[in-house]
């Protein structure tokens, strides 16, 4: 009788063992490589931010404002309509959209008017819940809840970024607020020590707001960060630092930002980290500071809308990414020393730093 051919069962089982094996060993370089597509287009967008922030700044001989707040209920006051405190809370990624390929949706955005003024389907409203995709690091999937471990060992999870009823496009970019842990203000003493900070436009206060410029950054533009990362939904505690005020930060260093080493994450929306890249009235929707390195293993904290104990944090592994004032583009990693990214943040301290260090 002849004997047909073919595969016995052991053959076949090695075969796919074979194969499981092979499909094991390739997963983890398939993975890789599409971890570095993703923090190479995520590169590509900072450094559209970055080129973006110089064309506003050769237009207007200044840095885009953090946001504008007025305390006015009545009259003009320079050159905006009269509204009260929380109004005009409108952040500087809206302001550089002329930049980035976006002048239609710039086009409809009214700066004299709080951000979803005029309803969902008009005005700021359209402009609040656009998705801007250069906005967004496509390591980080945005849906909030993300795990991590607090200080003391804890297993937290952050809240889900939502800003009340008309939504809103979120944002993996903050500009650079200085080694503290407050958004500056219009008050000299009161600057923030990065690019970026808070025009308060207040009746006592009737001379108007500074500004940040290019002559500003007196340790160089190339050695001074405009921006960096955050994990949307990272896990934050609504309290202020207990470092927050500038005569404080003396006491600060990589072990000790103030906040507390345990508890319950916010989980208000509208407060989440990176929920918004129009909205600016939470400080941590525009900003983050250098006074936490890089993934910081500290908790971010902040509650009033100046304060911001809140680290650069990224989903690629070990490192952040920033963009310099000049608009070069670095990967800094997590084990960098605090001092130098503390001087890195700050424009004008004299201190020698550079991203090669």
């Amino acid at each position: 009788m002849k004997r047909r051919s073919g595969f016995t069962l052991v053959e076949l089982l090695v075969v796919i063992a074979i194969i499981g094996v092979l499909v094991g060993l390739l997963l983890p370089a398939v993975q890789s490589a599409r971890e570095a597509a993703r923090r190479s287009s995520c590169s590509n967008n900072l450094k559209q931010i970055g080129l973006a922030v110089q064309n506003y700044h050769d237009t207007r001989n200044m840095f885009p404002e953090g946001r504008r707040r007025s305390d006015k209920t009545s009259g003009t006051p320079l050159g905006n309509s009269g509204a009260p405190w929380n109004s005009m809370n409108i952040g500087w990624m809206a302001r550089i959209l002329p930049y980035m390929e976006e002048t239609a949706l710039y086009s409809g955005i009214n700066f004299d008017q709080s951000p979803g003024w005029g309803g969902a389907a008009t005005g700021n409203g359209i402009a609040q819940r656009s998705k801007v995709a250069a906005y967004r690091c496509p390591s980080d999937g945005g849906q909030g809840k993300v795990a991590w471990v607090a200080p003391n060992g804890a297993k937290v999870r952050g809240g889900v970024p939502d800003i009340n009823r008309f939504g809103q496009g979120q944002t993996n970019y903050v500009a650079n607020a200085g080694d503290s842990f407050q958004l500056g203000t219009r008050a000299r003493d009161n600057l923030s020590r990065g690019v970026v900070f808070s025009h308060r436009y207040r009746q006592s206060e009737p001379a108007g707001p500074g500004k940040v410029d290019m002559a500003s950054c007196t340790d160089g533009t190339s050695k001074t960060i405009w921006a960096s990362e955050v994990v949307i939904g990272h896990p934050f505690l609504a309290t202020n630092s207990s470092l927050r005020t500038f005569a404080s930060l003396t006491n600060a260093s990589p072990t000790n930002n103030g906040c507390p080493t345990s508890g319950t994450p916010a989980t208000n929306g509208r407060q989440q980290i990176g929920a918004s890249w129009f909205e600016g009235y939470f400080a941590q929707h525009i900003a983050f500071s250098t006074m936490m390195t890089p993934n910081s293993r500290l908790f971010d904290c902040t509650a009033n809308s100046n304060d911001l104990a809140v680290a650069s944090r990224s989903k690629h592994p070990g490192l952040v990414q920033c963009v310099a004032v000049d608009g070069s583009v670095h990967s800094v990693q997590d084990s960098i020393d605090w001092a130098v990214w503390r001087y890195l943040g700050c424009k004008d301290d004299a201190e020698p730093a550079s991203f090669d260090r």
